[in-house]
């Protein structure tokens, strides 16, 4: 059954795999972490795997009529500091006022008064709205309460048209139109490699909405490029692969389906083996490689089944539906 667990029992378990500790020995702060250290490296090569990550994300903005390239992502811009009070949605007497700061960029603080949800549910405070001359800057939400070293040192990150996480890899998407008197009808677009995008003649034709987009994962910004261009801002609704979060402590509690706890700790005692001088035994080497394919045949999207209209493939004479068709064969 999926449960929470944090890294510390991630850790535990791999050291124990390789016999560099012993059960219910405490865990040597320098040991954990090093072991965090290396769990995060980790995570973050597993989310190149696609077969590793679980899930979709579903992001939903709207299209910018006549634009058919949006920058995607969501990087770190800076510091700056300013006094924090509990309780108000403002920051006073910022110094340094940054000139990138952006709406909708996500604020975090040294001292931990801003709001964030929890580390299973994860809400960032955003910033609303700025005023370089009175040197302030709102919040989403109000500060838990007052740092105890104020003014605080606050970090901000400046989103692009699609402020999410820099996506690995998009899977597909659709929009969202109102037209006719018709509402919630759902276009969908193809994704397509990058070359395919550059067939087309004339990149900014406008239609009504996008029928094919390309994803260029340049960094800190991706671009997502579609065409035709938008006619109008209609809901985009599009699918990314989860990016697999890093642990921020040893302590902190993430959720994670069935079997991921396992094939990390299997995996990471791979990881952490050169580390400690071990070498992993054989049976450690097979049991980190079925975990993970384990988890990859779940996770392995099926080959695509051929549609197609039943009424090119048979006959409709004897159909007793006809009336519904206008009596066509």
């Amino acid at each position: 059954m999926a449960s929470a667990t944090t890294a510390l029992d991630i850790i535990t378990g791999a050291l124990l795999n390789i016999n560099s500790y012993s059960p219910g020995e405490a865990l040597a702060a320098q040991d954990a972490q090093t072991g965090l250290n290396v769990l995060n490296d980790l995570i973050d090569s597993l989310s190149q795997d696609q077969c590793f990550v679980f899930t979709q994300v579903e992001t939903i903005f709207n299209w910018v009529a006549g634009q058919y390239q949006y920058s995607v992502g969501n990087p770190v811009g800076g510091t700056f500091v300013g006094t924090v009070t509990g309780a108000s949605n403002i920051i006073t007497a910022v110094t340094q006022f940054p000139s990138n700061i952006a709406i909708g960029g996500t604020l975090t603080d040294l001292g931990t008064a801003f709001p964030s949800g929890t580390a299973l549910i994860p809400v960032p405070t955003t910033v609303t709205a700025f005023n370089p001359i009175a040197q302030t800057v709102t919040m989403s939400a109000p500060a838990l309460f007052t740092p105890a070293i104020n003014p605080d040192t606050i970090t901000y990150t400046v989103p692009g048209n699609i402020p999410i996480s820099r996506p690995l890899r998009f899977r597909d998407g659709f929009t969202r139109a109102t037209t006719s008197g018709n509402s919630n009808l759902d276009y969908s677009f193809e994704m397509v490699s990058f070359d395919r995008y550059k067939e087309e003649l004339l990149k900014n034709v406008q239609g009504p909405w996008p029928y094919v987009a390309a994803y260029q994962p340049t960094y800190p910004y991706g671009q997502l490029f579609v065409y035709p261009n938008p006619g109008a801002a209609y809901q985009a609704h599009i699918f990314t692969d989860l990016i697999i979060s890093e642990w921020a402590t040893t302590g902190a509690a993430y959720s994670l389906p069935q079997g991921y706890t396992r094939a990390l700790k299997k995996l990471l005692a791979l990881e952490l083996a050169p580390n400690y001088g071990k070498t992993p035994s054989p049976l450690l080497i097979t049991q980190a490689k079925e975990a993970k394919e384990l988890i990859k045949a779940v996770n392995d999207t099926p080959v695509v089944t051929l549609k197609f209209d039943s009424s090119i493939v048979r006959s409709q004479v004897q159909d007793a539906g006809w009336i519904m068709k206008g009596g066509f064969v």
